[in-house]
């Protein structure tokens, strides 16, 4: 198996309140919705998928977690501090709850976090040692 995630999914009990966040307020845009209970976005070399929690209990036949944070989060870097300032504002204004304001991190960075609709943590992040590329790409530096 090659190493590589094709597709991070958020559970959500709600998909249409989920999907409003991530396309009216932070201005993404859906690629595909084969169903109300599914959408999904393409993002830089994978897929963001919502999927409602019933729904994917039904597909998987068996219950899923119902703590949003399940040790799991998602992290958005930005290019700078000034955009995670701005992405962290915006995340706010489309409905998201902040958990942490952005503040220089003890690993040398910048970073925040918001609770988006369905409880998921989001991180937002400016990290100087890992460039974002005019794509949206991550590439980790080599290995000291």
């Amino acid at each position: 198996m090659e190493q590589r995630i094709s597709v991070t999914t958020l559970v959500v009990e709600d998909v249409a309140e989920a999907r409003r966040f991530f396309e009216d307020g932070l201005g993404w845009q859906a690629h595909s919705s084969p169903g109300p209970e599914v959408v999904f976005f393409q993002v830089p070399g994978s897929v963001f998928a919502l999927y409602g929690r019933t729904s994917l209990e039904e597909e998987i036949g068996r219950p899923v977690t119902d703590s949003p944070t399940g040790a799991v989060t998602l992290a958005w870097n930005g290019r700078s501090e000034a955009e995670v300032d701005e992405s962290f504002l915006k995340a706010l204004a489309a409905g998201a709850r902040p958990v942490k304001e952005p503040q220089k991190a003890f690993w040398g960075g910048y970073s925040s976090y918001v609770e988006v609709p369905g409880g998921h943590l989001l991180e937002i992040a400016y990290n100087p040692f890992w460039p974002v590329e005019e794509n949206g790409t991550i590439t980790l530096p080599p290995v000291q």
